[in-house]
């Protein structure tokens, strides 16, 4: 099966657009989903950290302990150049190479009182159990912030769309990235009526629409469906954001009861 390689993404992003000014937004980001001292003193577990941006911006607010994790080597190499290179606070995130379906991995890091999930566990290949295994890293009264595409009629023609994208030759991709950005722009446009550039949580355009036709695999789910799963598993759901366009991500924030 042809995978997209999020690490070569992403360190293309690292390179030409990761600036201080993402950082803020992905802080910014944090604080709307935690409030500004939802970090401070508390531990901070990122998965598919990718470049790192979200547990560089934990530090600046002061989490006490920060681990990301990606299964893309290359995405771990970034994200430790990028915590190297932009001022932290006192807390330096560490970063390791897992699979969050290596479960017996997963259980050896242990309970975190925020778990942050964002746009990931869709591109593992088996989404249920990613977000089985990454609920049980969240500590008794713990948050599970979480982000996950939401199902559209469309959805199965992007999936075929990502497929095509990961097996086709460079010249055909670039073409497909150009083409794509167009349609990209447009939808977003008349769907939110604000400029597409000016991108939330730290991101770029540019680089999210190669993410978007490349992300594979690729999996989504309703909210309800989401919200169903996780209260099976003792989470109550304290918010849900749905996305400005109807395949982007619905953001959850889940709270673990006391078992």
């Amino acid at each position: 099966m042809a995978v997209f390689d999020f690490g070569k993404n992403w360190e293309d992003f690292s390179l030409n657009a990761l600036d201080q000014s993402s950082l803020k937004e992905a802080e910014e980001s944090l604080e709307s989903l935690l409030g500004r001292e939802g970090l401070r003193g508390k531990s901070f577990l990122d998965i598919g950290s990718g470049t790192g941006i979200f547990s560089i911006a934990a530090a600046k607010m002061d989490a006490s302990k920060i681990v990301g994790f990606d299964i893309n080597q290359k995405c771990i190499e970034i994200a430790v150049k990028n915590s190297e290179v932009f001022a932290l606070g006192s807390v330096t995130p560490e970063f390791r190479r897992i699979s969050i379906l290596e479960s017996d991995s997963i259980a050896a890091l242990g309970k975190y009182d925020v778990v942050y999930a964002w746009g990931s566990l869709h591109h593992t290949g088996a989404m249920f159990k990613a977000i089985e295994n990454a609920s049980g890293c969240v500590a008794n009264g713990g948050t599970f912030v979480l982000a996950i595409y939401n199902k559209h009629v469309t959805s199965p023609i992007w999936k075929k769309i990502k497929r095509f994208y990961n097996q086709s030759p460079g010249v055909v991709r670039r073409l497909m990235v150009y083409l794509f950005i167009l349609v990209i722009f447009t939808a977003k446009l008349l769907f939110t009526r604000r400029n597409p550039f000016k991108q939330r949580r730290g991101m770029n355009f540019y680089y999210d629409v190669i993410d978007w036709i490349g992300g594979y695999p690729y999996e989504y789910a309703s909210a309800d469906e989401i919200v169903k799963f996780l209260n099976c598993l003792n989470f109550k759901n304290v918010k849900v954001t749905t996305p400005d366009v109807p395949t982007g991500c619905n953001e959850f924030v889940f709270v673990k009861q006391q078992s």
